[in-house]
């Protein structure tokens, strides 16, 4: 009977504990501040650069900004930089794109970072180009006083392409750099969990990292399309689209058609262009090319081609009803040049039904071989 007694002495006990375990249990024991501790990932790159990945593992963060439980993704491709700006409670204060191109917006970051108060915390990275316009002195100024006010290392916004990202903490005495990166030839993914009581020690010089982008990379073309310098109406990402049956994600490029023409008179090439692309040792291009199911099955036939520089480097025919087509074009005869680089893709007679498809189109820096045998090795 006695120990039937003592384990219901136990129970009610542990029940107690359990349901007035704020008001029992020290707050300030292991674990103290974890759950409100705030980590920060910021994604950062520059135009036609390579995606930073996430550690070691194949999760790509792009333009994305997590703070805590929150992702911040931008609505529209627009160069410049992405911030968010949180309070010293921790919540979000405000969340804006500091264009490039603008001289106002540059003179906002520098209000901004002027007017913070005490405990705020700066997320900033860049998307697209950072430089301003050349000749737009008052935006390179602003922009300059900026960086001074945050302490940061680096100099964003001198030339392009280039990746930054910053996390800064404004103290009584002004702003400190906690973590900072920064590239030429890669995007950089930047990482940093900040305590909850935000205590630094009186002297921090914050991490600083300079990226290098890896031997081998690839540029995914769809998701540098909104950034093209010249693009003809209807070309557009997809990810639905199946060439007889199998789905690759890529960039729908339909031809020009006039309106009010018959598709035969009226029909001129589609057009996507790139200005200013740096070639590297061991470049190339590469996608799979074809016609749509269903959309495309009344089409005679389009030609996908790649120009660089002005000369058309590779002609493809492809003809409805086929499966995808591999699309290899060696660069390197280009590598040291700073180049145009365009997708064209030349209709037939009965252009309005030419539902041509790029899929998965990529540059390629740093192969010595055929990238497809190197990814066979991989495999």
């Amino acid at each position: 009977m006695r120990p039937i007694l003592a384990l219901a002495v136990v129970l009610v006990a542990l029940t107690f504990l359990i349901e007035n375990e704020r008001w029992v249990l020290p707050r300030g024991d292991a674990h103290a501040g974890a759950d409100r501790a705030l980590e920060i990932v910021a994604g950062a790159k520059g135009r036609l650069l390579p995606t930073a990945l996430i550690g070691s593992g194949p999760e790509r963060i792009g333009h994305a900004l997590r703070i805590g439980e929150r992702t911040l993704v931008p609505g529209r491709a627009v160069d410049g930089l992405r911030s968010a700006l949180l309070d010293p409670e921790g919540r979000l204060e405000s969340q804006r794109i500091f264009e490039s191109s603008s001289a106002e917006d540059a003179r906002a970051l520098r209000e901004t970072v002027e007017r913070a108060r005490p405990g705020s915390l700066l997320v900033l990275a860049s998307s697209g180009r950072i430089e301003p316009p050349a000749g737009d002195e008052s935006a390179r100024t602003e922009l300059r006083a900026a960086l001074d006010g945050l302490h940061a290392r680096a100099r964003p916004g001198l030339v392009s392409p280039e990746s930054w990202a910053l996390v800064a903490l404004r103290r009584e005495d002004g702003w400190v750099p906690l973590a900072e990166s920064y590239s030429r030839d890669s995007g950089v993914a930047l990482s940093y969990v900040l305590g909850a009581a935000r205590e630094l020690p009186p002297v921090i010089d914050g991490d600083f990292a300079e990226v290098r982008a890896p031997e081998e990379v690839e540029v995914f073309l769809e998701e540098e399309l909104d950034y093209a310098d010249e693009r003809s109406p209807g070309c557009a990402v997809v990810r639905d689209r199946r060439v007889l049956g199998r789905t690759l994600a890529g960039i729908l490029q339909p031809p020009v058609v006039e309106a009010g023409a018959d598709a035969a008179s009226g029909a001129t090439a589609s057009r996507i262009l790139w200005r200013g692309v740096s070639l590297g040792a061991g470049s190339g291009f590469l996608a799979w090319v074809g016609l749509a199911d269903g959309a495309g099955d009344e089409s005679d036939g389009v030609v996908f081609e790649l120009w660089v520089a002005g000369e058309r480097v590779l002609a493809q025919p492809v003809q409805p009803r086929t499966p995808w087509t591999i699309f290899l074009a060696d660069l390197r005869p280009f590598a040291g040049r700073t180049v145009d680089l365009e997708l064209r893709v030349e209709p037939g007679a009965s252009a309005e039904a030419d539902a041509a498809l790029w899929g998965k189109p990529m540059l390629l820096h740093g192969y010595q071989r055929s990238p497809l045998a190197v990814w066979a090795e991989r495999r």
